[in-house]
């Protein structure tokens, strides 16, 4: 945003040309007079004035002896030099040809801009549509997609930069995961920043949290152990790693990498896979019993406050209990400052309200009842396109607009 520049306010001086002459006698006699009337003023205003304004500094403190502090601007200004008359006018002047003598010379000996535009800030409406996992293939693909992207009228975009399987889609400077396997990108953050600058979009990163069967492979402290032999990881089905939310190495790794993400200046982290595995009854004999206690939807504030919008299915929001993926919503003081993005499909729907065949109608419905299970918080939709085409899509944000949602994704 260009700053506005502010000058100082203009003191019009005026003289007066018509003076009339005193005798010597009234110059003395008014003299004394103002002499005697300043001083009367200056004692009944310490006499008065001062107690007055304790007193009414003391009300609401309970303590009339409490220090002000004076704000940093006030303390700034006292380190100025007074100036007063006509002096300062011509010191402001001269000051002020001076900056503007300096600023012209730096503009002229500056090189010339090669950086990337700046990001551009979001007035809190994302309209936004998820890019495939080739999209990050590249600097061209990138910059081929999110044209096209931008061309539908989307603001902003969502991409997956850590999957389901743990793997990093770009290079990583995190020490656990950089020159691993892991990452399965080739563009840095900085690379990937500036083709959304070039295009004037706002970047949505998306980041997989639990299901992270190729982090915990490599980096086995973060997942489940058995209890019987704890050097051994605990798999879903025998075949799949999951992060243990309660483990120390996964709150690290973690904040690792979304500091790095924010340092990048992503401002929009979308958190998915905010669960538990789906445990069966006989995993009781090889996990401990606080992993299918009621209350264990706590042991998930040790990562949701790593983003801004936590994924839900809105099955799982607008069922009798919450299911898997909406678990954290049973403590929302849980939630920090998130939203919900609530995956709406074709097939969400509880099998008794049945399935509309109206696009809108489903939408309609299914945000009505999400509303009243999410306490007020943000919900973001996020449409599952995989179940409606091109016509029900445009349906569908037009009654997103309608229904006053001013911010979407669109997959």
């Amino acid at each position: 945003m260009e700053k506005r520049k502010h000058y100082g306010r203009k003191i019009k001086r005026t003289k007066n040309l018509y003076r009339r002459r005193k005798t010597a006698g009234q110059k003395v006699f008014g003299t004394v007079v103002l002499i005697v009337s300043a001083s009367a003023i200056a004692f009944l205003g310490f006499c008065i004035g001062k107690p007055l304004l304790d007193y009414l500094g003391g009300i609401g403190t309970g303590n009339t002896q409490s220090e002000w502090t004076p704000a940093a601007s006030y303390m700034q200004r006292q380190e100025e030099p007074k100036r007063t008359g006509d002096v300062a006018a011509e010191t402001d002047i001269a000051e002020e040809a001076a900056v503007e003598e300096a600023v012209t010379e730096a503009v002229t000996a500056a090189p010339e801009q090669t950086t990337a535009p700046l990001i551009p800030v979001s007035d809190g409406t994302l309209i936004s549509a998820e890019l495939p996992a080739s999209a990050l293939d590249n600097r061209a693909s990138l910059s081929a997609v999110l044209a096209k992207v931008k061309a539908g009228g989307c603001n902003s975009a969502a991409i997956q930069l850590k999957d389901e399987n743990g793997n990093l889609r770009y290079r990583t400077s995190v020490p656990e995961a950089a020159g691993s396997d892991l990452v399965t990108g080739t563009m840095t953050l900085d690379e990937i920043m500036s083709v959304f600058a070039e295009n004037s979009l706002i970047p949505i990163a998306e980041i997989a949290v639990l299901r992270d069967e190729e982090g915990c492979a490599l980096l086995t402290d973060m997942s489940y152990k058995c209890m019987d032999t704890p050097s051994v990881s605990w798999l879903e089905a025998g075949k799949r790693r999951w992060a243990n939310p309660e483990s120390d190495a996964l709150r690290e790794y973690f904040a690792k990498i979304t500091a790095e993400l924010t340092e990048a200046g992503f401002e929009n982290i979308l958190l998915s896979c905010v669960m538990f595995p789906d445990f069966q009854p006989y995993d009781t004999e090889w996990i401990p019993a606080k992993f299918f206690a009621p209350d264990r939807y706590r042991m998930l504030s040790n990562v949701v406050k790593a983003g801004t919008m936590i994924e839900m299915k809105a099955s799982d929001v607008i069922g009798e209990t919450y299911g898997r993926t909406a678990e954290v919503l049973n403590d929302i003081t849980l939630l920090h400052d998130n939203s919900i993005a609530l995956v709406i499909s074709r097939d969400d729907l509880p099998t008794e309200l049945g399935y509309p065949a109206d696009a809108r109608l489903l939408l309609e419905t299914t945000l009505s009842l999400a509303a009243k299970k999410t306490f007020g918080l943000d919900i973001v939709p996020v449409i599952d396109g995989s179940g409606f085409d091109d016509s029900e899509k445009q349906k569908i944000a037009e009654a997103l607009g309608e229904l006053g949602y001013e911010s979407y994704i669109i997959r």
